[in-house]
């Protein structure tokens, strides 16, 4: 749990943007979790729980196709309000980020499309994936 632990604390560290950061199991099963602190939940954390399962789903079922396309590496929805990432980890847990989807208030671009930092994120990830714990 010390892995899951530093790789949410430095995704947390990252980007003021991140509100939420969680680990599941293979099962959709809550590991690891950490909320910005001061950041009201938009979603209640059972239904949390409940996407994060139903995402652990969908992901086993893209992997039906990975011969034809490869393996998934991320995905992100996009909602008004956030954004949700999902990473896959080399122990077959997965990665759920909330990261808010509006702009900062010193934003250039005041579009709700602004980029999220993922080369950034996965480089955290296979930092965290090749340390020994």
């Amino acid at each position: 749990m010390e892995k899951y632990e530093q790789l949410l604390n430095m995704i947390m560290d990252f980007n003021e943007s991140v509100r939420f950061a969680a680990v599941s199991d293979a099962n959709g099963n809550l590991l690891w979790n950490s909320q910005r602190e001061g950041i009201a939940n938009i979603v209640p954390i059972e239904k949390t729980k409940a996407t994060m399962s139903r995402s652990r789903g969908e992901w086993d079922d893209y992997a039906t196709s990975a011969d034809h396309i490869g393996n998934g590496l991320y995905s992100i929805t996009s909602y008004a309000k956030i954004k949700r990432i999902t990473i896959p980890l080399s122990d077959g847990n997965m990665l759920f980020i909330s990261v808010n989807n509006k702009p900062m208030k010193n934003a250039k671009n005041k579009s709700y499309g602004h980029l999220v930092e993922m080369g950034n994120i996965l480089s955290i990830v296979e930092f965290v994936d090749s340390q020994n714990f």
